[in-house]
């Protein structure tokens, strides 16, 4: 009597493509979501890193530096520029007090984040949960260093509120701050809407 050959039925084969495509459908989305979590935090620290850069070059040439945060035009970006400091108005014309930008002032080209991500000056928690020292209302898209690598506002005086904050945010609704805290301190957070607080990253 002859035994039928080894292997797997059709209804098996069935059963088991069912049961992948049921796991994938769970999983894809949250892969996709932890992806573009990844970009969104990416983008945060891109953000950190050049700012200490903007920080460090401000203090090691003598020269107040800014970052400036374009929220306008997609993908959104940002650039590191020199400012005039103590040089004359006879060397260059835009130099009439020392926090304008010099004529040729970027430093660093400009560099973009990730599409589908967004700065915003719009703090997603309301208006009583600030990340890190901020105490409100500090939100800001250029960020200024004075020659000793301290944040201060476009006339050299000492911020208030704790220090300036820029958000960056994702389509799937992921908030990141980056944070300059009035020592100079530069730290990104992660907003939790579960909790409706802050948690440093």
């Amino acid at each position: 009597m002859r035994q039928d050959a080894p292997g797997f039925s059709m209804l098996e084969l069935l059963v088991v493509v069912l049961v992948m495509a049921i796991v994938a459908a769970m999983a894809i989305p949250q892969a996709l979501t932890a992806v573009k979590g990844y970009r969104l935090h990416s983008d945060a620290a891109a953000v950190a890193a050049q700012l200490n850069v903007t920080r460090f070059r401000a203090t090691s040439q003598n020269t107040p530096y800014r970052l400036n945060i374009d929220t306008s035009t997609a993908p959104h970006s940002f650039t590191m520029e020199r400012l005039c400091g103590a040089t004359p108005v006879g060397t260059d014309s835009n130099c009439t007090s020392a926090y304008q930008p010099r004529t040729n002032g970027i430093e660093a080209g400009m560099q973009t984040i990730s599409v589908g991500d967004s700065f915003t000056t719009t703090n997603p928690g309301g208006t009583t949960a600030y990340p890190g020292t901020i105490t409100g209302g500090s939100a800001s898209t250029v960020f200024y260093f004075n020659t000793r690598g301290m944040p201060v506002n476009n006339s050299g005086n000492p911020l208030s509120n704790g220090g300036a904050v820029i958000y960056v945010t994702s389509r799937v609704n992921l908030t990141d701050a980056v944070v300059v805290s009035v020592g100079g301190r530069i730290a990104t957070y992660q907003w939790n809407p579960s909790t409706s607080t802050w948690a440093a990253r």
